[in-house]
């Protein structure tokens, strides 16, 4: 395996490790609210919109990936 071709692996492997960052995040934050409104709390109006922006957040960071995964099975045909 060439340098570049190592360097592209790594790139891939950190691309994966971010997704899973991304996903584990939203799991959580499912969970937490999850467990909130099983308890019968009432969240704040500031904590459900920093779930709510944190929510897009991720979602943004998801459709970075999708395009980057677009653009290399792109480059692959």
């Amino acid at each position: 395996m060439t340098p570049d071709e190592k360097a592209e692996v790594l790139h891939l492997l950190e691309a994966h490790e971010r997704t899973l960052a991304v996903c584990r995040a939203c799991a959580e934050t499912t969970r937490d609210l999850a467990w909130n409104v099983k308890r019968g709390r009432t969240l704040s109006a500031e904590a459900l919109t920093a779930t709510l922006d944190e929510a897009n957040r991720v979602l943004g960071e998801l459709g970075q990936v999708e395009i980057a995964i677009a653009e290399m099975k792109a480059a692959l045909w």
